[in-house]
């Protein structure tokens, strides 16, 4: 029997760090909640996802820039899998970091078709493959990735002074250089300039990818091979050494924009801000210092592993102390409901799931600026956002209810889900239900349900 503390620590361990309890998941973690989230991080494999029939790096690149359906269909496919993982793991910590760094270098589908046929392959083959590992090649393996690229207009940044550059009288976009420096590692506050980013900029001239049109007309060393694919053009590079944040890169070619982005994952700024938008995340809208440094220094003295910044996480006396008032994304929401049900909808029948998304603004892979959905709680909490919370939990009870027959009652399910951490109040209100669907609406609204 566990004690009042260890269930709501194991509570804190599902909802602050996980994706929901799934019935009975507070008896089967047992009396040590750490140590359950511990042994997650160290579970071999544990972010690897279901292969088998999602595309490779060169036939999601194939696939792009054909037709929309084609586009689509490989989004819809990596969506899928990526549920049938949320759902597959007792506690979900590292799906949350998943969700955190695909979020942290947050691009939209709507944008360009390559986006859209890739950009699960780019989480499946990226984001998972180092979330536990080096933010250093996470951060290249994105940013030479062609979902990327696209998005921030790097395809045609041309060095001014390159050989293309005097021939065509093009020259550089900065929209990549801008959001590398401001939004994926040093931050507002790193102590970049203008003149940074212009000299990041010509670092990753050249830095492109084959359009469908250049791969079908055999045009910029485009061919059928490489469509889609990452193509560093050496005669659009800016030649030249360049100076950013103090320190000067005379390495040539491709090199050199390897060589800035390698020293700006291991600048101390990226640590500080990576450190703050995780304690952000995963604890409050309002980090202080004594959270964030900790984390930082973990970042640091492992060389950039992501790994140690989730173990400090989970050092920090805050973590286990501070009251639960974050509010869970829509998308988290979702899941959470369908762990708690132990079921989810096919993919050809997912309209309650997208319509609920589409009404609160929080669809996957689709946020229109690059700065990601925002983690602080007010954003959610706007009062028609409520008001929806309350007609799609309605919904979700009703529509869940109707994939199969579903024996226990919302009171029942509450006391597997939460134990002694549900609220009298909570129960009182699940109780107070006439039907198995409002009872389940209103667990699905509880405090418990809502926040983490």
């Amino acid at each position: 029997m566990l004690t009042r503390d260890q269930v709501r620590r194991a509570h804190i361990a599902f909802n602050r760090f996980g994706l929901g309890a799934k019935p009975g998941g507070i008896n089967r973690i047992g009396g040590d909640a750490k140590a359950a989230l511990l042994a997650e991080l160290d579970t071999p494999g544990i972010a690897r996802i279901d292969s088998s029939g999602l595309p490779s790096y060169h036939w999601a690149c194939q696939r792009a820039h054909t037709t929309f359906e084609n586009e689509e269909g490989l989004k819809q496919n990596e969506l899928s899998a990526r549920i049938d993982k949320h759902l597959e793991v007792e506690l979900g910590f590292v799906e949350r970091l998943v969700l955190f760094f695909s979020n942290h270098f947050s691009m939209s589908i709507n944008k360009d078709g390559v986006i859209r046929a890739t950009i699960g392959q780019l989480e499946r083959d990226v984001i998972r493959r180092h979330v536990l590992g080096s933010f250093k090649s996470m951060l290249l393996g994105v940013m030479q990735h062609p979902a990327m690229i696209a998005y921030l207009d790097n395809a045609d940044s041309i060095g001014p002074t390159s050989p293309i550059g005097i021939s065509w009288g093009v020259g550089l976009n900065h929209n990549l250089a801008r959001e590398i420096l401001e939004l994926h590692t040093v931050g507002v506050g790193g102590g970049y300039t203008e003149t940074d980013i212009d000299a990041l900029a010509k670092v990753i001239s050249g830095w492109s990818f084959v359009r469908g049109w250049e791969a079908d007309s055999h045009y910029n060393d485009g061919n059928p091979q490489n469509r889609c694919e990452f193509i560093f053009r050496r005669d659009w590079h800016e030649p030249g050494a360049q100076t950013i944040l103090g320190k000067t890169y005379s390495q040539t070619g491709i090199r050199q924009g390897e060589a800035v982005l390698a020293r700006l994952a291991d600048h101390p700024s990226t640590a500080q801000f990576l450190a703050f938008k995780l304690v952000r995340h995963f604890i409050t809208d309002t980090p202080t210092p004594a959270q964030v440094d900790p984390v930082a220094r973990a970042y640091t003295r492992s060389g950039g592993k992501i790994v140690a910044m989730a173990r400090a996480l989970l050092n920090l006396a805050d973590a286990w102390s501070q009251p639960m008032n974050k509010l869970r994304t829509p998308y988290e929401l979702q899941i959470a409901e369908m762990r708690a049900m132990s079921r989810q909808y096919r993919q050809d029948q997912r309209w309650p799931f997208d319509s609920v998304l589409y009404e609160l603004r929080n669809m996957p892979w689709e946020r229109s600026a690059p700065d990601g959905y925002p983690e602080e709680t007010p954003y959610w909490s706007a009062p028609d956002a409520m008001r929806i919370r309350v007609e799609t939990a309605q919904m979700n009870a009703w529509s869940l209810l109707q994939i199969r027959p579903y024996e226990p009652t919302a009171p029942q399910l509450a006391k597997r889900l939460f134990a002694s951490a549900l609220a009298p109040e909570s129960r009182d209100i699940i109780g107070q239900a006439t039907t198995k669907e409002d009872g389940l609406a209103m667990l699905f609204m509880t405090p418990e349900f809502q926040r983490r």
